[in-house]
């Protein structure tokens, strides 16, 4: 039987969640990094959520931003070959020591409710137990109580953007179901980045549409009369990306859960865009909407109901069905639907689409209709705007010829970036690069690395030092623990894991190594990332390349734009 990682495990989860009122709970999804080759092939493959960032894993600066935001409710959701490693790592670096106040979860994907079906489980096998993320969310709505912002695990948010902010735009808009994330990628990883059509109405900051450009026939696209008479302000562009970041009413999961286990498959792909075409077509709106968006109570309902010369049958409040709870915020879901009704996000035969095609007059029938509770869809879009001013030379007192001006620093832009490709996890490295070097420039430190690393750190024979004297390091580079660092070698611009070993007369520039590599004598190496446990032959010559965990090279290799995994050894 599986185990829970739970900070506070005296008390049962729904005793925990009657004490405080959280209106949210974030819900991080670990997926398995299908486009981090050569990261996410060979042996001791590591999860895309501990992809370490300046020797950092990825998934600390997306939990540090929900508490950041005053949550404290985080169910973080694994695959069972990353759930150890993952779990070994948040309970060491998210303890009740460090965060006494912080309820995390993490649980296997393969837990929580069974599938309601045989169906489903053989489309898991066929996908190789890879579940979608709409399936995996109906698996734990037991676990999720609450309204809830679901997270990727590979974000690295833009100081520009808190989550805070992200709630309250959602907060103040009582008819939205979701509030989604975009933004614009910066150059570098805007190749990388799944090419998407997005509709939007500036106006109202509503999410009209999103559309795959690989979806497109004949670069022909069809608008519905119906979207463009309700939003006539109605705006295309393909430059933004969707970031993954979704606040959702919990009354999703309730819908979630009407429908069978193999009709459901991604959020992104699938759910999200009908929520968002629910927001504007009425026949749509009016089939879903006593799910997603009860009727709420009015505040003198309760007194009302109560009242000794008000008759509740007669009473306009007739809302609240008999037995609901004065205090709830909305009257009960009305009964599921079967598996064979027509509401289905798939039909029989499991497509989606075919049945949800609403007949062009039920629309118009659905819009002339008063019992229409619709629900809108918002969307934040975030831009990236310039970290600091560049530093100016200094004019006056202290600024004559015979003092030399301080260099001028460039403003780094401040971009939403995640780790889901190479080019992506390759900018969050360089960016960390070039806020070590702008604190060298600015005189902070003048090699910013572990203490422990800044000092003859001897071996376990008390002789040898962890970095030599005559090595050469640059300002702008990081040295992890326990690394050792040879005569004569030379690092620049280089993040360097833990327990390393870099040998005599090596020369590395512009690289991200990972932890225990191995690096022998005169070996040069130019923009490659190396992952852990692997080794790099003495007087190898490597350049733009990506080595998976445990590669190794042969003494003289001569690599070049290679991504290469273990056993391909060269």
């Amino acid at each position: 039987m599986s185990t829970s990682v739970m900070f506070d495990q005296s008390q049962s989860v729904s005793k925990r969640r009657a004490v405080d009122n959280q209106d949210f709970m974030a819900v991080i999804l670990v997926g398995y990094g299908e486009n981090l080759y050569p990261f996410n092939q060979g042996t001791n493959v590591v999860s895309k959520a501990l992809l370490p960032i300046g020797n950092v894993p990825i998934i600390n600066s997306v939990i540090d931003w929900i508490f950041a935001a005053g949550l404290r409710d985080v169910l973080i959701i694994v695959p069972p070959s990353f759930y150890n490693s993952v779990a070994e790592h948040v309970t060491e670096h998210y303890s009740m020591a460090t965060h006494s106040k912080a309820r995390i979860d993490i649980k296997r994907t393969s837990e929580g409710e069974k599938d309601d079906d045989e169906e489903s489980s053989e489309i898991n096998n066929k996908a190789g137990g890879r579940d979608g993320t709409a399936r995996i969310l109906r698996r734990f709505k037991n676990w999720i109580r609450t309204d809830f912002v679901l997270l990727p695990c590979d974000l690295s948010p833009p100081t520009s953007l808190s989550l805070t902010s992200i709630l309250d735009k959602h907060r103040s808009s009582p008819d939205s179901v979701l509030t989604s994330v975009f933004y614009e990628p910066t150059e570098s990883v805007k190749d990388s980045e799944e090419k998407v059509l997005v509709a939007l109405d500036k106006t109202t900051d509503e999410l009209l549409l999103i559309q795959p450009l690989d979806n497109l026939q004949n670069d022909d696209l069809d608008l519905r009369m119906a979207l463009i008479s309700s939003h006539p302000t109605l705006s295309l562009t393909t430059r933004l990306s969707d970031a993954h970041i979704y606040v959702l009413r919990r009354t999703v999961l309730d819908l979630l859960s009407t429908r069978r286990t193999k009709d459901l498959d991604s959020m992104r792909e699938q759910v999200i865009p009908w929520l968002i075409k629910g927001g504007w077509q009425k026949g749509l709106g009016r089939r879903w909407a006593p799910i997603l968006n009860p009727p709420k109570k009015d505040p003198f309902a309760a007194a009302l109901a109560r009242s000794t010369t008000t008759n509740p049958s007669s009473s306009p409040y007739s809302t609240l069905s008999p037995g609901s709870s004065p205090t709830s915020d909305h009257t009960p879901l009305p009964p599921t639907t079967p598996a064979s009704s027509g509401s289905h996000f798939g039909s029989q035969d499991g497509s989606m689409l075919n049945s949800m095609i609403i007949d062009p007059e039920e629309d118009v029938k659905a819009s002339t209709r008063r019992d229409v509770v619709g629900w809108k869809c918002k969307v934040i879009i975030t831009a990236p705007i310039p970290t600091a001013e560049p530093s100016q030379p200094q004019k006056g007192a202290g600024g004559g010829r015979g003092q030399k001006a301080k260099p001028t620093v460039e403003a780094e832009p401040d971009y939403l970036i995640r780790a889901n490709t190479l080019a992506g996890y390759w900018e969050l490295n360089r960016r960390f690069l070039k806020l070590l070097g702008m604190n060298g420039m600015n005189g902070t430190s003048k090699m910013i690395m572990p203490k422990q690393n800044l000092s003859s750190v001897e071996d376990a024979t008390g002789s040898t030092p962890a970095i030599s004297p005559q090595s050469q390091i640059s300002p702008d580079s990081l040295i992890g623990e326990g690394t050792r660092v040879a005569e004569r070698a030379s690092i620049k611009k280089c993040i360097i894991g833990r327990h390393c070993n870099i040998g005599k007369g090596a020369k590395l520039t512009g690289c991200v190594l990972w932890d225990f590599v191995t690096i022998e004598e005169n070996a040069r190496i130019e923009n490659t990332i190396i992952c852990s446990n692997s080794r790099i032959g003495e007087k190898s010559q490597i350049k733009d390349c990506e080595f998976g965990t445990g590669f190794e090279s042969k003494p003289g290799a001569i690599l070049k734009g290679e991504k290469l995994v273990a056993g391909q050894e060269a």
